[in-house]
């Protein structure tokens, strides 16, 4: 009865709602919802939207004595009206959206905009799980159907589910709503999604419900839908059940094990195949390789036959893939299968997760051969159960990362001593215990190497072993992995940490092992550097560099320099030189910036993007990148602004500026909100983060950034305030790249001295003359001012950084401009003017006309009269520079244009 009675409160609710459908536009939340799909861009406009208006009203419900119903229906809360205690009947899908995103239950209770971006959060995660990357609305209805209260347990529960979905689409359908939420023109198929005759009846005026038959006033019957594939026993899964014909009662049986198959075909056919009643096979579980999607065909209760005698208790997961060919192995299958295997284990059976088979031998070996792994190892391959003529997963499945992956929650024990003991959990006098699965982590602060002497070593042969890492986590290189009483001597880490991990088996326990452990301090001395007096030139000269670092250090490993000129204004660079050098102490944006998207201007002598609503902001400006080795990029930058996901960074190796994420390109990108460091790596204008740091930023603070690139190993790192921070090694570098680029999301950026070095050697020579391609283009005007400096910084192994050394560089020509022009009979006039320059000459090559910041306005060939005009007329009134070449002398002859 009482089923009955709220079917029919659903029912009645939701007639309401079609009568009441044209009488309410309530967009009081448009900015949360906005910025909702700001975080989100790929979940359909209005999806919200119409789950709030079906729900609230787009109200934001706060329930209070006063508003309780008087029929003892559940509080809801929120727009969505989500329920927080269903009374045993409805779900309780607040706690559920709470789960899935991350917010807290009060957070999404007492805010709207919490609770619109916990929502939102909650269907992009169910999207994931689900394989959803779409932005047709139709896409999301099994994920609708996940998040709502109502129950789905027989047909009346189905019928009132549906009407909630019709309405949620009819809202999306309906051109007032389109044009008033201002949401795209959506034609949704209805039929399609709800099937002919039940559209009929969620649409009819009257239905007659009798018993589990519900009927439309023009005599369609409805038909249960269910749009949630969720897997039964493993709800991240898809459900496709094989037919009955294909699997049979445990009758009883204990389920006790896990078999891992390959499938020696693909996912698609594993899936076919299993529907096949001639097959007689069939699993619980399917693979997919390129991505880890997991199909449950089987209950875990009912036996499938996938593994002979063995299964009337196991549960079966058939992999993709050939055993002959690894790559079908994905770590994507690998975490897809760890996560199934997971959630087996904690489903009562008694399986552990400790029983998988994580020995050396596991892949090669096989129990009709050599009777081994018995009983006592539960997750294990078809080849490891008796009586069995398959081989897979065979030699090319990595047990012993699929055993991490299975146990990766296992806790860490850090030992932060720059010396000392250590032993198995069973101490230096007793026996280490079984089923153990130890982690010992040796990270003193600081330290640079640790050494590891063996005291007592006494493993049971073949099935306990020491596993030891160098590095933090078990995904580092192995050093080795040791059974037995065998184990070197002494066992040495390449960097400041070396982790070990005790693995035994179910029975059999030895003494175990016994270590004394040692650490050598790091180098933290920075190194030096130093460039030779230079002083006045007048043409081409050699810059001298010494670099040192401190007796016993590491070593100078990277060395660069930088040269800048002064054009009377401003300190630029040559960035065809592959240089680049702007302090933003101009009035506005040089001209060698290109805006794309964001509202950039200078502020107070800095860059500034403003516009917080923007997701990816864009400058960029051309820097050769592809003639030198290794670059080294310099700025300091700010993150501020109202937000709660705001992230700013930096591209390099750019080649195409104008595109979305610059075409190929890498990027550094950091997460005030998040607290992150992050690299990316562009490959097609695509993404992809490679490298995750977690770095506390504070809000609205000045750090200092440098970034280097080495494109002959491909290694990028990051240094922040002059501590290295994290770094990545490209294994297929790039080698070309002619642009840079300032990225922001969601924040103001605030900008400052950007700076770019290239590698050198212990010299370097220094171009000097007039306009391009020199490093210094101009004459120290007066003499006393520097026209250019020569910098330089290294950085040792260590990764410590020297100061940056600079050196002013003065210039005079030997030769004035008008010396040159009267040598090469070559005259300008009028000058001042006002439209046109005559320039003559017979020996004149080419003419270009810049301003004052090197940028390029007029170049064109001089003809043979030897008589050539410049029309200057549009140019604004002010100051240009006319380089003449003279093709004789090969010589670029400035001249200083007044426009009136």
């Amino acid at each position: 009865m009482k089923k009955i009675i709220i079917l029919f409160i659903t029912v009645f609710s939701i007639a309401q709602l079609r009568a009441q459908i044209e009488l309410s536009f309530n967009n009081r939340y448009q900015e949360y919802y906005q910025e909702a799909y700001e975080i989100h861009p790929q979940l359909p406009k209005g999806l919200l939207e119409a789950q709030a208006y079906v729900q609230s009203r787009n109200n934001h419900l706060v329930p209070s004595p006063q508003t309780q119903s008087c029929i003892g229906l559940p509080e809801a809360f929120t727009v969505f009206g989500l329920i927080e205690d269903g009374k045993g009947y409805f779900k309780n899908n607040l706690q559920f959206v709470s789960q899935l995103s991350g917010y807290s239950v009060s957070e999404i209770k007492n805010s709207p905009r919490m609770a619109i971006l916990a929502y939102a959060e909650a269907i992009y995660q169910l999207s994931l799980q689900n394989g959803i990357n779409s932005s047709n609305p139709e896409d999301y209805i099994g994920i609708l159907e996940q998040l709502s209260f109502l129950p789905n347990n027989d047909p009346g529960q189905n019928y009132a589910l549906n009407l909630e979905l019709f309405e949620i689409y009819r809202f999306l359908n309906n051109p007032d709503f389109q044009s008033h939420y201002q949401l795209p023109s959506y034609t949704i198929n209805m039929e399609n999604l709800f099937g002919k005759d039940n559209l009929k009846v969620l649409s009819a005026s009257k239905v007659t419900l009798n018993g589990s038959l519900i009927t439309s006033n023009t005599g369609q019957q409805y038909q249960s839908v269910n749009h949630n594939k969720l897997s039964p026993d493993y709800p991240p899964g898809i459900w496709d059940p094989a037919p009955s014909c294909n699997y049979s009662s445990r009758s009883g049986t204990p389920i006790s094990a896990v078999t891992i198959h390959t499938i020696q075909g693909t996912y698609a056919g594993a899936i076919s195949w299993a529907k096949n009643c001639n097959s007689n096979v069939s699993y619980h579980y399917v693979l997919r390789s390129s991505d880890g999607q997991v199909t449950q065909m089987v209950y875990e209760s009912d036996k499938a036959w996938h593994v002979g005698s063995a299964n009337p208790y196991t549960i079966g997961l058939e992999h993709e893939g050939y055993v002959t060919d690894p790559s079908w192995y994905t770590v994507a299958m690998y975490q897809g299968s760890a996560d199934v295997v997971r959630d087996i284990c904690a489903s009562g059976y008694g399986i552990s997760n400790l029983r998988t088979a994580y020995f050396p031998w596991a892949s090669t070996t096989h129990y009709n051969q050599s009777s081994i792994p018995g009983s006592c190892v539960q997750i294990k391959g078809h080849q490891h159960f008796p009586n069995q003529t398959h081989t897979d997963p065979d030699q090319y499945w990595d047990w012993k990362y699929y055993d991490n992956l299975i146990n990766q929650s296992t806790s860490v024990t850090t030992l932060t001593n720059a010396s000392g003991t250590i032993t198995d959990a069973g101490g230096s006098a007793g026996n280490y215990p079984d089923d153990e699965r130890q982690l010992i982590l040796i990270q003193p602060p600081n330290a640079s190497q640790i050494t590891l002497t063996t005291v007592n070593f006494d493993l049971e042969n073949t099935w306990d072993y020491l596993y030891i890492y160098d590095g933090a986590t078990v995904n580092d290189p192995v050093i080795g992995y040791y059974t037995g009483t065998s184990i070197p001597a002494t066992i040495t880490s390449t960097g400041g940490s070396l982790l070990l991990e005790m693995r035994s088996d179910c029975a059999t326990n030895n003494p175990g092992f016994e270590f004394n452990y040692t650490s050598t301090a790091p180098d933290a001395i920075p190194p030096t550097t130093q460039i030779s007096p230079i002083g006045t030139v007048s043409s081409d000269f050699t810059a001298t560099f010494t670099d040192a670092d401190n007796t016993g250090g590491s070593g100078v490993n990277q060395h660069f320099y930088q040269v800048i000129d002064y054009n009377g204004f401003n300190w630029y660079a040559n960035d065809s030189n592959g240089f680049f050098s702007d302090n933003f102490d101009s009035s506005a944006i040089a001209p060698h910036w290109t805006t794309y998207t964001g509202t950039w201007s200078i502020n107070n002598n800095y860059l500034e993007q403003s516009d917080e609503v923007l997701a990816n902001t864009n400058i960029s400006a051309y820097v050769n990148q592809t003639t030198n080795n290794e670059f080294l990029y310099h700025w300091a930058g700010k993150i501020s602004g109202s937000g709660t996901n705001k992230r700013a960074g930096f591209h390099f190796m750019c080649d195409d500026a104008s595109l979305t994420n610059r075409g190929n390109s890498y990027f550094v990108w950091f997460r005030e909100d998040d607290d992150k460091v992050q690299i990316y790596e562009v490959v097609n204008d695509a993404f992809t983060l490679v490298k995750d740091k977690s770095y506390t930023f504070n809000p609205n603070q000045w750090y200092d950034f440098k970034v280097t690139y080495d494109k002959t190993s491909g290694r990028i790192d990051i240094y922040i305030d002059n501590v290295y921070v994290d770094g990545w090694t490209d294994s297929t570098p790039l080698t070309a790249g002619n642009y840079v680029s300032f990225r922001s999301g969601n924040c103001i950026y605030t900008l400052n001295n950007l700076k770019i070095y290239h590698d050198r050697g212990p010299t370097a020579l220094v171009t000097v003359g007039p306009g391009y391609p020199n490093d210094i283009y101009y004459q120290s005007n007066p003499s006393t001012q520097p026209a250019g400096k020569v910098k330089s910084i290294v950085i040792d192994a260590a990764k410590n950084l020297s100061a940056i050394d600079i050196e002013d560089v003065y210039v005079q020509w030997i030769t004035s401009v008008d010396e040159l022009l009267n040598k090469y009979n070559i005259t300008v006039y009028p000058n001042p003017t006002a439209d046109l320059i005559t320039v003559k000459g017979k020996t004149i090559s080419v003419l270009r006309l810049t301003d004052v910041q090197n940028k390029l306005i007029i170049e064109q060939s001089a003809n043979q009269t030897g008589i050539n005009t410049l029309n200057v007329q549009k140019l604004p009134s002010g100051t240009y520079l006319l380089y003449i070449f003279e093709k004789n002398s090969g010589k670029n002859i400035p001249v200083k244009i007044i426009k009136k």
